[in-house]
Order: structure tokens, then C-alpha cells, then sequence
């Protein structure tokens, strides 16, 4: 079912403070010119016999708040959404926004990796909704697909248990044409009895929506794509979309986190960056960066594309477990430099470890969560990264400055919710940071963070998300106001509070593509 919260969130929490920036159509769902949020709910992140996930939230659901305008949820009971309702279901484990249809509003596009489709488990589907200006904001088209699966008309492969579909999503335009397209990844996916070898899905935006008609599918036996579909590659496991080549097209980026790299030890996970073009994605013209690469331990598990340096071409930023040398499951980014050829080997790996403040510690889980934006107005991009453990559960989140010389510009820094001007005290286990997304969602002009607590005030059931104005202290990223939403102030039908992931940022969490098998 759709559910509309009351008129008083647009006041309380996103009331726009200037006039509003042109409009930002990948983002912007009602066509207001102003940025919108779309991010699941807590309801995916509590165990199954929780007995607030009946009626509304059983098998995760999805909140719309757009920046100004009451919010609206989402779940797999509102009409044209997925297959029904099952505990089993990760409803928002991926998200995605758009404008597939190119007019001028945002569409949605929902990933459900764990759905059953057709008695198969597991087999995934994706969910996309199309804007529009009234609430409940998305709505599904006529000739468009809604509910896709591998089985949908025009897809290339079949529908297989297991083949996670929908565990990985990006949108970007990858020929040119202005429509968004979208990228799925199915990272259990089977190549012949390569099981669990994954492939990722590209379906082209158009006027009239998504359809399967012209749709690709890539994996690593494509004889242009570096390296051998074999078992446990996970390829499609995260995707990523932005121009690192410089030509005004969207490139993709395509991670396989369990990808074996020969005479490297103890360390999975590759990148291939596919190539825009005006006829679409090619793997004619791709590139590569791996494990071997970079001084890093245990899994390459998300990734961000973002302008960290300025100019015309993006770089790749990719979460790993650990930096070779420390300790287990302590975070790490590797921040890979873009060219007009794509992806370099130039690399530069990122930790605790005498780059940001703070010390690495098993399982902290830096850079578990990643957005990217330009947080002090200077055109180059900045990234926030989540320490979604850090001190027995309570999250902290590091503010990195792009720059001259990409995110080691000016030194980093660390926030919690006991950051002045935050001040809500924090608590253990409350996950600060759990969440995160950079956008102006005010429309004065200048990108908010949008940090989530799910478990702040102790239950998935208070989950809060701290919407935060960023400047300069010095040369250094700071917080400089703060404001604080409920799920009481949402005031949708949903029993949980805000969660994670948000549309447009990536996440990596402990009920990712690893289980079920």
C-alpha cells in the first residue's frame, strides 16, 4: 500500500530556506526542483519474527520524502510492486533514482535479491515506479516494466534460485541520450556450472520507460572483459555509475567481490569499469583494477564513483575488509584515479591507520557506508564515510575533503552524534552513520548529509536520521547545523524508523549477497 505522512513534516523538517536549485531530475521524484530522499526503512535490519513488520513492513519497505512535500512509504502490498510479501524478502536492499522516462521527474527502482519467483528462492526481482508530482510521488506507466525479473520480455537469461537479481543497483545515462539507465546485478548468478560467478543487466532508458528491448547482460567470460567467469566471483555483487572517462557519458563500474586474483593472498575482489558510449555500454571499451593492486586483506564489498580530484574525470572509490596488516574486518577505502582511458592502477588505500582520525579496530566496519557530493560548495566532490561499528555499535561518520590531491586535500573529519552543533548524546549500538546521502534537500542551493541512525533511541522502532549543513573549518569539512527526524515526524504507516541504504549511496551490511547461498 502507498501511505502519505502528514503536511507537517514538510514544515517541521525539509521546509525549502532560499528558492529552489534547477531542477535535479535523477533525485528529484515530484518535480519540484527540489532533491528527495529514498531510503528503506529499519524494517529490513531486525530479525524475522519481529512483530511489527506485520502488516505494513514485512519483508522491508521503502520511505519517499521528498524535499518539499509530506513523506510516503512504500511496500510490496502498493500497486505494481513485486510479488507479494515474504518474511523471506530483503525489500530496499538495493535503490536506485532515475529518470528513465525523461520527464523531468525521478523514478525509483527497488531491489529485492531474495524473492522467490516462480517457486524458485532467492531468484530476485527488481521493482521500478515512475514519479510523479502528487502523492503518493510514484506510480507505475503503461508499457513500462515494473516488476522485472530475468524472465521479463527481451532480457537475455532465465530465472534461476539463487541468482540474487536486484542485489546491485545504479542508474546513469550510459549512451548519451539524456534518458537514465539502469544496471542490476545478479551476483549469485550461474555461468553454465560456474555457480555464484554473477553478471550484471543493463536495460536503456526511453520514453516510455524501462522496457527489456535492447537490454545487455555482461560477465567475465565476455572475451573483451579482463579475467574468467569462475565459481564465487560475485560479479554484479555492487555497481556504480559516473563518467571517469570524461566524455559527458556514464561509465559503470562493476564489482566481483569474490574474485580470486593469482599471486595475491588473502584477498578478493576486482573492478571492471565498462565503458559509456552513444550506442550503450560495450565491454569493447573497458578497464580493470584488482585486489593485486592495492595493499588490502579479506573482500572488496561497495563501491562510489565521484569527481574527488575536479576536472572531467571521476574516480573510483572501493570499500575493502582491511588494509594488509591490520586488523580483521577494521574498513578500509581504496581510492582508484580516473582518466581518459578509465580506470588506472594508480591506487591509494585509506584507513585508520594514521590517515583519519582514529584507530583501526576489528570490526569497525569503516567506510561501510559511502556518499558522495559536494559538500562546500567548491564543484569538486566530497565523501562521507560511515564507521558503521565503530565503538560497540555506535557509528561514527568521517567527512573527506576531495581536492587537488583527492581526498588526502585537507585533513579528515571524524563526527558523532555527540558532534557540536549535533549534540543528541550518543549510545551504543544506535548506528550512527548506518545511512548516509549527500544532497540539497533544503533547496537553498548547498547539499545536506543525511546521516541515519536505525537504532537510535535503542529500537529499529525510534530509528532516527540527522539531516546536517557542512562548511569549512579551515581547510577541513564541519558540521554547522544540525536537525534531527523521527519516524513519528515521517509520520508514515511504517513501525520502524528511518534505515539503510539510501538511493545514491552504498552500503555494505551483514545481510548482504554472502547469504543465503
Amino acid at each position: 500500500m502507498w501511505y502519505l505522512a502528514p503536511a507537517l513534516v514538510a514544515a517541521l523538517v525539509f521546509a525549502p530556506q532560499a528558492a529552489a536549485a534547477p531542477p535535479v531530475a535523477q533525485s528529484d521524484v515530484n518535480g519540484d526542483g527540489i532533491g528527495d530522499l529514498v531510503m528503506a526503512t529499519g524494517a529490513r535490519l531486525t530479525y524475522l519474527g519481529d512483530t511489527a513488520l506485520t502488516p505494513d513492513d514485512l519483508g522491508g519497505s521503502v520511505y519517499v520524502v521528498p524535499g518539499g512535500a509530506p513523506a510516503a512509504m512504500v511496500n510490496q502490498a502498493s500497486p505494481g510492486v513485486g510479488l507479494g510479501m515474504s518474511s523471506t524478502d530483503k525489500f530496499g536492499a538495493a535503490l536506485a533514482t532515475g529518470d528513465f522516462n525523461g520527464d523531468g521527474m525521478a523514478d525509483v527502482a527497488v531491489g529485492n535479491p531474495t524473492e522467490t519467483v516462480g517457486g524458485l528462492a532467492n531468484a530476485g526481482v527488481v521493482t521500478v515506479l515512475y514519479g510523479q508530482r502528487g502523492a503518493p510521488y510514484l506510480r507505475t506507466i503503461s508499457g513500462a516494466l515494473s516488476t522485472i525479473t530475468q524472465d521479463s520480455a527481451d532480457l537475455p537469461g532465465v530465472v534461476e534460485a539463487g541468482d540474487l537479481f536486484g542485489g546491485g543497483l545504479a542508474a546513469g545515462d550510459f549512451n548519451g541520450d539524456g534518458f537514465a539507465d539502469l544496471a542490476v546485478g545478479s551476483p549469485g548468478e550461474a555461468i553454465e556450472t560456474k555457480a555464484r560467478a554473477g553478471a550484471v543487466w543493463i536495460l536503456y532508458g526511453r520514453a516510455a520507460g524501462l522496457t527489456g528491448t535492447g537490454s545487455v547482460a555482461f560477465n567475465q567470460d565476455d572475451a573483451n572483459l579482463a579475467g574468467a567467469a569462475e565459481a564465487g566471483d560475485l560479479m554484479g555483487w555492487a555497481v556504480a555509475a559516473g563518467d571517469v572517462t570524461g566524455d559527458g557519458r556514464d561509465d559503470l563500474a562493476v564489482l566481483s567481490a569474490g574474485e580470486v586474483i593469482t599471486g595475491t593472498a588473502d584477498a578478493w575482489g576486482s573492478v571492471h569499469l565498462i565503458h559509456g558510449a552513444a550506442g550503450g555500454l560495450s565491454s569493447a571499451a573497458s578497464s580493470y583494477v584488482s585486489v593485486g593492486n592495492a595493499a588490502t586483506t579479506g573482500k572488496w564489498r561497495g563501491l562510489v564513483i565521484g569527481k574527488f580530484h575536479g576536472g572531467a574525470n571521476a574516480d573510483l572509490v572501493i570499500q575493502a575488509d582491511q588494509r594488509r596488516g591490520t586488523v580483521a574486518g577494521a574498513g578500509a577505502l581504496v581510492a582508484v584515479r580516473g582518466g581518459a582511458s578509465g580506470l588506472t592502477t594508480t591506487t591509494t588505500v585509506i584507513d585508520q591507520a594514521g590517515d583519519i582520525p582514529g584507530t583501526p579496530e576489528a570490526g569497525d566496519y569503516f567506510g561501510g557506508s559511502l556518499a558522495v557530493g559536494d559538500l562546500d560548495g567548491d564543484g569538486i566532490d566530497d565523501l562521507a564515510a560511515g564507521e558503521l561499528k565503530e565503538n560497540d555499535r555506535t557509528g561514527y561518520v568521517c567527512l573527506l575533503r576531495g581536492g587537488g590531491a583527492g581526498l588526502l586535500s585537507a585533513p579528515a573529519t571524524a563526527i558523532g552524534e555527540n558532534t557540536a552543533p549535533i549534540n543528541a548524546g550518543e549510545g551504543v549500538g544506535e548506528g550512527f552513520g548506518y545511512g548516509l546521502r549527500i544532497l540539497d534537500i533544503t533547496g537553498d542551493g548547498r547539499a545536506e548529509l543525511v546521516a541515519a541512525a536505525p537504532w537510535e533511541g535503542g529500537t529499529l522502532q525510534t530509528g532516527a536520521m540527522f539531516v546536517l549543513g557542512v562548511g569549512l573549518s579551515g581547510t577541513s569539512l564541519a558540521v554547522t547545523s544540525s536537525r534531527r527526524v523521527t519516524r513519528a515526524d515521517l509520520g508514515t504507516a511504517s513501525a520502524f524508523g528511518p534505515g539503510a541504504p539510501f538511493a545514491g549511496s552504498s552500503l555494505v551490511l551483514n545481510d548482504n549477497q554472502e547469504t543465503p547461498r
